[in-house]
């Protein structure tokens, strides 16, 4: 090694020195961007399998299994990278299973960043009922992957050619070129510290000069272009989380909505009448339960066809809802011809009043009509119960009270307000 002439040293130095640190400032560019991608991917995963994983619950706890195939082979259907769904009880019965190839279902050996697992339980107990486990192909990782080594071989040659065209004019000028190499030397890419500026010389120290400075400026653009790739894979990443969110949130909507009346359905009154009795219950304020239907409603279906009964629903419901002011007063429709309705901090008098007022608002149509002729003056029953909850209410007393004074309501001639 002693024999090797100073500038030569110096030469090898650089070459060395240079391709190292090319090198490990590529690795490192490459590391970053398979680390967040491998995490974006596996938190896309997880976020589907916890944004079905509830509903799934759900469904599994009343029963409704149908309702669980229907909805996952939606998901299916809306994730076209998804190779395999299956759904598994926790006595290990299949519940639902999917595999976009079925040849080539045993012969993958998936990761963990094309799978996905996660635990179903009942809302109620937490009780476990089964696991959704999740495959997904690697399509994009693999492209993410071609592209960076892509990227990187086109860096190394840039950063070879460059280099040999530098060696051989640092040799006819070695003199001239110790500014030059001192800043090369102490070139960081990841401060961007290389302080020369373009020579006006029309030599070869010009040209070598202008050369590194043009090699410096693509080693920057190729990493601004991957900062930006990694940025839009977030971007993409973020729109697709959101439009899960809001598919999600679309078909909660849509189970807690009557699809005739758009009045809110019977699960969402359960729900609602729970949390608002417990609300009633810490702040010692009375709740109130009106149970109503339409009187003779059969006998206008069978006279008048369905068509004109779900007209009649349509429009009394509307009529109901416009009789509560508050914000905290509660609609729904509880089945049939027969609706509920939830008023906070509202004692038997107060409910009796929004009673009356359906009822007048129900008189001043002066009937229905329909496509099949004029059906007539349209009535209501009303039953109510009213209680301040305590830790010893049973909430559900309330809704049978309700029910049994709309029934006397019923026996005792109908189109009256009987309270419990």
């Amino acid at each position: 090694m002693s024999n090797i002439r100073i500038e030569h040293k110096i030469i090898i130095s650089i070459v060395l020195f240079t391709l190292l640190l090319v090198g490990l400032q590529r690795y490192e560019v490459s590391q970053d961007i398979a680390q967040q991608f491998i995490a974006s991917k596996k938190d896309k995963n997880t976020l589907l399998l916890n944004t079905i994983a509830p509903i799934l619950g759900v469904n599994y706890s009343l029963g409704l299994d149908d309702a669980n195939k229907e909805y996952l082979d939606q998901i299916v259907n809306q994730n076209s990278d998804m190779e395999g769904l299956t759904i598994t009880s926790a006595n290990g019965k299949i519940l639902y299973h999917y595999y976009k190839k079925q040849d080539k279902e045993t012969e993958k050996d998936f990761s963990e960043i094309d799978s996905s697992f996660k635990s179903v339980t009942d809302p109620i107990t937490g009780e476990i009922l089964a696991t959704a486990e999740a495959h997904f192909d690697d399509h994009e990782y693999q492209t993410m992957l071609e592209n960076n080594q892509t990227t990187t071989f086109k860096l190394f040659g840039i950063t070879f050619v460059l280099l040999a065209l530098f060696v051989i004019l640092l040799k006819r000028e070695f003199r001239s070129l110790k500014e030059l190499t001192l800043n090369v030397l102490q070139y960081d890419p990841k401060i961007n510290n290389f302080t020369l500026v373009k020579s006006t010389r029309s030599d070869e120290v010009g040209i070598i000069h202008n050369a590194i400075i043009a090699m410096v400026e693509k080693i920057q653009s190729y990493a601004e272009t991957l900062d930006r790739t990694n940025h839009i894979l977030e971007l993409r990443v973020q729109e697709r989380t959101k439009e899960l969110a809001e598919a999600n949130q679309k078909l909660r909507e849509e189970t807690l909505t009557d699809p005739l009346t758009g009045l809110s359905n019977r699960r969402a009154f359960e729900s609602h009448f729970k949390d608002i009795s417990q609300l009633a219950q810490r702040n010692g304020v009375e709740v109130s339960v009106i149970m109503c239907d339409i009187d003779h409603f059969k006998s206008i279906n069978d006279t008048f066809g369905h068509a004109a009964g779900d007209d009649i629903l349509r429009e009394l419901g509307g009529i109901m809802k416009n009789a509560i002011k508050r914000s905290s007063d509660f609609i729904a429709r509880y089945g049939g011809e027969e609706f509920v309705l939830v008023l906070y901090d509202t004692d038997m008098n107060d409910a009796t009043q929004v009673c009356m007022r359906i009822q007048e608002n129900i008189k001043s149509l002066d009937g229905f009509e329909s496509q099949w002729g004029k059906i007539g003056v349209i009535t209501m029953s009303f039953g109510i119960a009213s209680i301040v909850p305590s830790a010893e209410s049973n909430y559900e007393n309330l809704i049978i009270s309700a029910d049994l004074a709309l029934y006397r309501a019923k026996y005792e001639g109908r189109n009256r307000i009987v309270s419990a």
